[in-house]
């Protein structure tokens, strides 16, 4: 209920500074959470100006005294002459556009017409001298033969530019319009039509009705560009929330939890976080001759669509992507079965790869092979570069040895392999098919390292010999390991006997004897020797 003390001529203007006061203080206790949204700030000065607005009006309405009615027409005129530059202003917030000279110029005027109404006296500015109002008759204002009719022309006739931008913008906007600025646009048209009636009904037109109607105009305007905000906000939201995808095909999303844990404007140069991780590693073997076969388009989209045949089996197994090196991948695996979905990914992998070959179905397609190295330990995920380019990477021992592992797996002429850390990770009961390969000494690696071979991706008649020299060369290992060399080369030349084209016990045997006709120690050492 409004107090009854308020008169006729002033319970609209009484409605429009309540509820647009209401705003203001919202505003204000909205933008602490989002400091950095120019457009509140703009649209909090709009509610502000136009509530003192209501203010001065509610003031002279009350008809007090002259000096109450002088009052109330001051702030009233000086908060509407603010009106056209905080438009402009509001405007290039929206689009977070520098301010042009129109702006400057807008802004110069508002000020000057501002001071005036504050300042100004006598029968051109403001006088003390008191008339009737030309649309209600019983209530007094004070004289301003100049000043008056200047603030609603400016007001009208920035009202009508700023209109026309944003019909402009519109028009001109290519692909998704900005919705958000159509509530803008009617919103000003309302507040034009207001002003107009007003001025037309001062100069004796009759038009909808006898009384005021600004008022009412402006408290439409608040409200629409109160759903204007709402509509910027949710579009900025959208967008945000793309580029954060689209982000996030470049940077992992595993890294930014950690390098960004207070979002993405807080990535600096050197962050880093340790973290205990299985990495695989995917390269394709004979790239080289590959790309002397393609020209460079056929090349990039091969390369592509291979990328494109494997990455989905990475996401599967919650994989995470680390970067493409050219024709390889490498990717982590978070979680305590880190080991065991790293495992099961790289088979997964090889059957995508089968699959691929059988899509080339072109004679001069070209068939891939992979090679895949997989360990597990701890890495650095952090960022590396300069303020210019930076980038995300991992980094440590771990990821070397899976590049190790992998380019091993050529000379070996195996598909899969594991240290036998990730092989001692694997859950009890597991159904991999592997056997160990003994130790190699690896590139960036103090110790020789124990390699272990998977091969559940080979056909069934390879998977039985596998199965058949297993135990045989468990055996010749640990008896090479013992310093049994006699021994230990008896139990590879049985399993010689059984698996001729077993690569890499001919490269088990070769290193044996060469390892005892140099004379070295053989207790201790490691036993495969190749590269």
């Amino acid at each position: 209920m409004l107090p009854d003390s308020i008169p006729h001529f002033s319970v609209g203007p009484f409605s429009g500074l309540a509820v647009n006061a209401i705003l203001a203080i919202l505003c204000l206790i909205v933008l602490p959470l989002y400091p950095h949204y120019r457009p509140l700030r703009s649209l909090f000065l709009f509610y502000l100006s136009i509530a003192l607005a209501f203010f001065g009006w509610v003031v002279y309405g009350l008809q007090k005294s002259p000096e109450s009615i002088l009052l109330g027409n001051r702030i009233l005129y000086a908060s509407l002459s603010f009106l056209p530059a905080i438009w402009f202003w509001f405007y290039l917030s929206l689009f977070n556009e520098k301010p042009s000279w129109l702006t400057w110029i807008v802004t110069g005027v508002s000020l000057i017409l501002a001071v005036l109404a504050v300042l100004g006296k006598g029968p051109l500015l403001f006088g003390v001298r008191m008339e009737p109002d030309p649309i209600a008759l019983d209530i007094m204002r004070p004289q301003s033969k100049l000043l008056k009719p200047l603030i609603q022309f400016f007001c009208l006739i920035s009202c009508i530019l700023y209109f026309l931008v944003i019909i402009i913008r519109l028009r001109r906007s290519k692909g998704r319009r900005p919705v958000y600025l159509l509530p803008i646009g009617i919103g000003l048209f309302i507040w034009f039509l207001g002003g107009l009636h007003d001025g037309l009904r001062v100069a004796g037109v009759s038009v909808l009705c006898k009384e005021h109607i600004l008022w009412l105009a402006s408290f439409g305007l608040s409200i629409f560009l109160t759903i204007a905000i709402a509509l910027h906000f949710q579009s900025l939201e959208q967008s945000v929330r793309k580029t954060k995808d689209v982000f996030e095909r470049f940077v992992p999303p595993a890294y930014l939890r950690r390098i960004a844990t207070e979002g993405l404007e807080s990535i600096c140069l050197g962050e880093a976080d340790q973290q205990w991780v299985s990495v695989l590693c995917c390269d394709i073997r004979g790239f080289t001759a590959l790309s002397e076969r393609l020209n460079p388009s056929e090349l990039v989209a091969f390369i592509n669509r291979f990328l494109e045949q494997i990455t989905p089996v990475i996401n599967r197994w919650q994989g995470v992507i680390d970067k493409y090196l050219g024709d390889a991948v490498l990717c982590i695996f978070e979680g305590v079965d880190s080991a065991e979905r790293a495992v099961a990914c790289g088979v997964n992998i090889l059957a995508a790869v089968r699959s691929f070959n059988i899509e080339q179905k072109g004679p001069t397609d070209p068939r891939v092979q992979v090679g895949i190295g997989i360990h597990t330990g701890p890495v650095i995920l952090g960022t590396i570069g300069s303020y210019e380019r930076m980038d995300s990477t991992v980094l440590g021992l771990t990821v070397n040895l899976s590049k190790r592992l992998e380019e091993a797996t050529r000379p070996l002429g195996v598909d899969i392999l594991i240290t036998d850390k990730v092989a001692n990770q694997l859950p009890n009961g597991h159904s991999y098919q592997f056997r160990k390969l003994g130790e190699v000494p690896l590139r960036g690696s103090l110790a020789p390292v124990g390699i272990v071979e998977v091969y559940d991706q080979d056909p069934p008649e390879i998977r039985n010999l596998k199965n058949l020299v297993k135990p045989l060369v468990a055996e010749g290992i640990e008896l090479f390991k013992a310093g049994q060399h006699e021994a230990a080369l008896s139990k590879f030349q049985e399993a010689k006997s059984i698996f001729p084209q077993d690569i890499p016990l001919s490269l088990l045997m070769t290193s044996l004897r060469h390892t005892w006709e140099q004379g070295q120690a053989i207790k201790g050492k490691a036993l495969l020797q190749f590269g």
